[in-house]
């Protein structure tokens, strides 16, 4: 939010062109010239990648950074917007309202999630057998585990209750909000440690990252180094990567097979983003370019929605293509490193030249959401900073099309609207008495 015009966003980190340049360039660079012999001796995997296919990482790539090179061009115009700002401080109970109504959703969620584990015979057995490094231990707890599609996706309206609250302590610094983020954080520290969802501890940390210092930055407030937080940003991931790995497979079989675990973390950490692009290139130079019928990486949520067979996609073009991937997978890849690639998964979906028209659109709808973060409209405050974590995924899989992102969106575009407006109505409404004017 702009604060009279006097401060601009200049951190270097958010713009989403520029971190997605840095951070493709590191990975394809990695990707292309890690020797096979080390994708067969870490990965166990043979190495897809080539001089005569490299190119098609590259291309997704520069269609990215040129919708959003044009979207900067046509947000020059945009202009600010106090909306958000204006709520916030005059219209208090709304924002309460809303984050509480987020944050009990969030709370079922995670009820679920426990009371679905207590039937399923979890135990502090079994809990501190995993915290003992017992052989197959955290893989046990999420075998007893049944996702609900519909009601355990709840624990997903975490995201934009962080966002909301983070925004909201700018200005009320109430404890209790403290304390409702710190009980977020935690349930999401054991999910992404205990059900292997890593992801999950991004989704929380860099959207309040983009709010805490975005926001610094348009009130004027100077943090220092802040440029380098990307670094400091990175440091922290792989620390917590470790962390959850040293559960997960070190203890159980990696200690007899890298000379230290720091070898160990750092090899594995950097093997999931170069071995998507390794795996995703081997799924269009099998399957070749446009073998779905249908969007479906791109579209995941489409086929997750609550209530939508699991067979839907089967049972109208006749295969199923996670088990066509699950196959390709078995006989040619590594099922451990699964990962697709988001930058090569719309192939599969569009084709060769509607794959690369798909990521001129996405990163020009990317450019253009972050203009309008910059200059304070509502629904883009609200949404970049989870957005970011898209960008940042691209690598790996497709975030965006997910179905964990769809309720997410969802409830700030319903949020945005609904608050839009009641502040048209509610400015715009006045009872004349007696000639005194009277507003809400």
């Amino acid at each position: 939010m702009e604060q009279g015009g006097k401060h601009k966003l200049s951190i270097w980190w958010l713009n989403p062109t520029i971190i997605f340049i840095v951070l493709m360039t590191i990975i394809l660079i990695g990707a292309y010239y890690i020797p096979a012999s080390s994708y067969e001796s870490f990965y166990r995997v043979d190495k897809f990648i080539n001089q005569s296919n490299i190119m098609y990482s590259i291309l997704p790539v520069c269609c990215f950074v040129i919708g959003g090179v044009i979207a900067s061009l046509a947000g020059r115009g945009v202009k600010p917007s106090t909306a958000f700002r204006d709520v916030i401080v005059k219209k208090d109970s709304f924002i309460k309202m809303w984050i509480a109504l987020l944050f009990g959703f969030t709370m079922f969620g995670y009820a679920v999630w426990f009371l679905i584990m207590l039937r399923n015979g979890f135990s502090i057995g079994l809990f501190m057998s995993v915290l003992s490094g017992e052989p197959g231990a955290i893989y046990n707890i999420k075998e007893s585990f049944d996702n609900v599609a519909g009601v355990t996706s709840f624990t997903n309206f975490g995201i934009p209750f962080v966002i909301l609250t983070s925004y909201y302590l700018f200005y009320n610094k109430r404890k209790i909000y403290i304390w409702m983020l710190a009980a977020v954080f935690v349930l999401t520290m054991l999910r992404a440690i205990f059900f292997l969802e890593r992801l999950a501890i991004m989704e929380f940390i860099v959207p309040a990252a983009v709010v805490y210092f975005s926001m610094r930055a348009k009130l004027g407030r100077r943090t220092p180094f802040v440029g380098v937080y990307p670094i400091v940003g990175l440091v922290a991931l792989v620390g917590f990567f470790g962390v959850s790995e040293y559960f997960r497979s070190w203890l159980s079989y990696y200690v007899n097979y890298y000379p230290s675990f720091w070898e160990f973390i750092v090899t594995r950490f950097f093997g999931y983003y170069v071995t998507a692009i390794n795996t995703g290139t081997l799924y269009f130079e099998h399957l070749g370019f446009h073998w779905l019928p249908f969007p479906s990486s791109t579209a995941e949520f489409i086929w997750k929605f609550p209530g939508v067979p699991s067979s839907a996609y089967a049972s109208i073009y006749g295969f199923e293509p996670q088990d066509v991937i699950n196959n390709t997978l078995a006989t040619m890849g590594n099922p451990e490193f699964n990962n697709p690639s988001g930058l090569l998964q719309p192939y599969s979906d569009y084709g060769f030249s509607g794959a690369l028209a798909f990521w001129v659109i996405v990163g020009f709808f990317t450019g253009l959401l972050y203009a309008h973060f910059k200059k304070g409209h509502t629904f883009s405050l609200l949404i970049y900073p989870i957005w970011l974590v898209g960008v940042l995924e691209i690598p790996r899989y497709f975030y965006f099309g997910s179905g964990r992102f769809f309720p997410c969106w969802i409830i700030i575009l319903a949020f945005s609207l609904i608050l839009h407006y009641n502040r048209k109505k509610l400015t715009s409404w006045r009872i004349r008495l007696k000639g005194v004017e009277a507003g809400d």
